[in-house]
């Protein structure tokens, strides 16, 4: 189906108020702070509930097609590929900046982020780029979103609407009385669970749904469509202003931010959706849409930018950094953006959709579950747990990340998580993980050994390597092996 183009440029929007929110745009919008709109400015960190509305809505409009088999796979292929290098370079960017402690952090809360679970653990939740929370939430929809579309084929639209709302009335409530009770103890695990955000998306799938059933087909005039799509906007503006300036007790400022508003969102959505004036067609423009395309680079970077940024400011000896960092951050994050997305992320994500035609995703799931058994329970197994191990546990850490990175590598060197080398007959595959795994082993342990050559380890203990190596080795072949005789990866095959 056509994109709906004229939703695009709202991310943009929500985006640059969360940065506001983030106290990240100094200047730029204060001048805007008067009665009343400076109260839906301050207000702009609940828009992460329209994000995961419009998240929704927009996944069901391109994936809702009753009677075709839902592939699974490639659609969590390319939501992977839509989300994780320019979430993995953020990553990257953060680790930069934590460099000087990096390897005094726990290997689990490394672990989480990278394989975007924080939001599960809340003393994890905001851990590294705090705003990375919300990638959890996302991971999580596209697990459950296959199967919920699948389940909603046969419901009826009206069924639908009223799940909806029944899912969106629990989960609020529930929210509602763990914040006015809980929030001082629990504040990470309210506001930052995945399965709170569960009432948001499930809203906007079935918007997606209302709209692709019955909405594009009504005979509704353009006068008719703007009327709702203004009353909706009024109504959530006229709430923020009271709730903000004249009944504090009501849910306002970050407490709506798991879909109280979710109701009134989808319904701004849904009319923008089915505008046809003169705003949709404001809203279309190239320049408008592009900086809607930029939204996601804008947000998942701008934490770990500034943190360089002024660490860059600091080091060039500027004494009063924050004038500069207020003047110079809105226009540099959106260059940075723009460079990333249109040079990086764009050029990954077409090669990544190329490269994982071929590539299988199982096998390395596996490879990685070796590494890490091996990275927490290798040294253990070898010193036990008292103070030897103890004076081993930098080293340790080191190992880990040196092979969580090394490791895979190797095998996309040589071709270890190739369809069409492993299901070749012959030996070619069993030389390739050979190589494969030696090579890994010998850059892991020549990173332990340059740290014991530099002082920064007192001992090089040679049999954990060759341990490692003889283990990871053998799981691998084991693993492979497997795979070709049940002749899965013939079934992995993804077409073109």
């Amino acid at each position: 189906m056509k994109r709906i183009e004229q939703l695009t440029f709202t991310r943009f929007v929500i985006i640059i108020l969360v940065l506001f929110a983030h106290d990240t745009l100094g200047p730029y919008l204060k001048p805007l702070l008067f009665f009343p709109l400076g109260a839906l400015i301050s207000s702009g960190s609940t828009g992460v509930s329209y994000l995961f509305i419009l998240s929704g809505f927009v996944m069901t409009i391109v994936y809702y097609k009753p009677g075709q088999k839902f592939d699974h796979f490639s659609f969590w292929r390319n939501r992977f590929i839509r989300l994780y290098p320019l979430y993995i370079f953020a990553f990257f960017l953060t680790c930069v900046y934590y460099y000087d402690s990096l390897f005094k952090i726990k290997p689990e809360k490394i672990l989480a982020n990278i394989f975007i679970i924080q939001s599960w653990i809340p003393k994890y939740a905001q851990s590294f780029n705090y705003v990375a929370w919300s990638m959890t939430v996302e991971i999580f929809f596209y697990l459950f979103f296959p199967f919920f579309l699948v389940w909603t084929y046969k419901q009826s639209t009206r069924k639908l609407i009223t799940f909806s709302l029944v899912v969106w009335g629990i989960s609020t409530t529930i929210f509602q009385i763990l914040w006015i009770g809980y929030i001082d103890q629990y504040r990470d695990f309210i506001l930052y669970f995945p399965l709170f955000y569960f009432n948001s998306f499930v809203m906007g799938v079935v918007g997606g749904i209302w709209y692709l059933r019955v909405g594009r087909e009504e005979a509704i005039s353009t006068g008719k469509r703007f009327a709702v799509l203004t009353a909706s906007f009024l109504v959530i503006a006229i709430y923020t202003v009271l709730s903000m300036e004249y009944f504090p007790s009501w849910p306002h400022l970050i407490q709506p931010i798991t879909g109280f508003l979710a109701p009134l969102l989808i319904l701004f959505i849904v009319a923008l959706a089915m505008d046809q004036s003169f705003i949709s067609r404001f809203l279309v423009h190239p320049v408008l849409v592009n900086l809607g395309e930029l939204a996601f680079a804008i947000y998942i970077l701008h934490i770990p930018v500034k943190w360089l940024f002024e660490w860059a400011l600091v080091s060039a000896g500027v004494t009063n950094v924050q004038p500069v960092l207020d003047l110079a951050f809105l226009p540099l994050i959106l260059i940075v953006a723009a460079v990333v997305h249109f040079f990086m992320d764009v050029p990954i994500r077409k090669w990544l959709k190329e490269f994982l035609k071929n590539f299988s995703l199982r096998v390395l799931t596996f490879d990685f579950a070796i590494i890490l058994l091996l990275g927490f329970f290798l040294f253990p197994m070898r010193f036990g747990d008292g103070r030897e191990y103890r004076s081993y546990l930098e080293m340790e850490r080191l190992v880990l990340w040196v092979a969580f990175f090394v490791r895979p590598l190797m095998g996309v060197i040589f071709g270890t998580y190739r369809h069409d080398l492993l299901t070749k007959p012959g030996n070619q595959w069993l030389i390739s993980v050979i190589l494969s795994t030696a090579l890994g082993s010998i850059v892991i342990a020549s990173s332990a050994y340059l740290g014991y050559f530099t002082g920064w380890f007192e001992n090089f203990p040679r049999s954990v390597f060759v341990v490692d190596w003889v283990i990871v080795t053998a799981f691998s072949l084991i693993i492979r092996f497997t795979f070709r005789r049940l002749g899965i990866y013939k079934q992995e095959v993804v077409p073109a």
